[in-house]
């Protein structure tokens, strides 16, 4: 808890204002913006075909930032299962279009390190699924500023 109470103070002033005196919800409100900078960074990379090579847990910041980009690379043709590291050739876990669902892993092991202060799942699965939303939205955003769209769709064209 004495890590949580450090990293929100320093990092999260605005959430421990509000939330300090009930940790557990300091410590979802937290995961909840590390979900967002996360989606936001890792949409980034996917609009300009960036692969970090290997996004362990250790190689993300609760700052939505990444460290370590070890066998970093951009993509020359679109590629989704190309990865710029060759101890991942095998597996691909690493590949370009893994990195959206690796966040979310690496965001539910730091989720899993919050639960024994949260003590309730629920408020950590809901902010988990609210990581993919913010994704999508990002994602969404940035491919239309770079297609020159005045709007974007998921749904068919009819």
């Amino acid at each position: 808890a004495d890590l949580l109470k450090f990293t929100l103070q320093r990092d999260f002033p605005t959430i421990w204002a509000e939330h300090g005196r009930t940790i557990d919800t300091a410590a979802v409100e937290m995961l909840r913006e590390i979900c967002k900078t996360s989606a936001k960074m890792i949409a980034g990379w996917m609009r300009v075909g960036f692969v970090h090579g290997v996004m362990n847990t250790d190689n993300m910041s609760v700052l939505g930032l990444t460290i370590d980009y070890g066998p970093y690379g951009w993509l020359d043709n679109y590629d989704l299962k190309w990865t710029p590291n060759t101890t991942d050739a095998g597996r691909r876990r690493y590949c370009f279009g893994n990195q959206p669902l690796i966040g979310l892993w690496n965001l539910v092991q730091l989720a899993n390190a919050l639960y024994p202060i949260v003590e309730d799942a629920a408020p950590l699965e809901e902010v988990l699924k609210q990581y993919q939303e913010s994704f999508d939205a990002e994602i969404a955003r940035v491919q239309q500023l770079k297609l020159g769209l005045t709007s974007w769709s998921l749904e068919p064209d009819k």
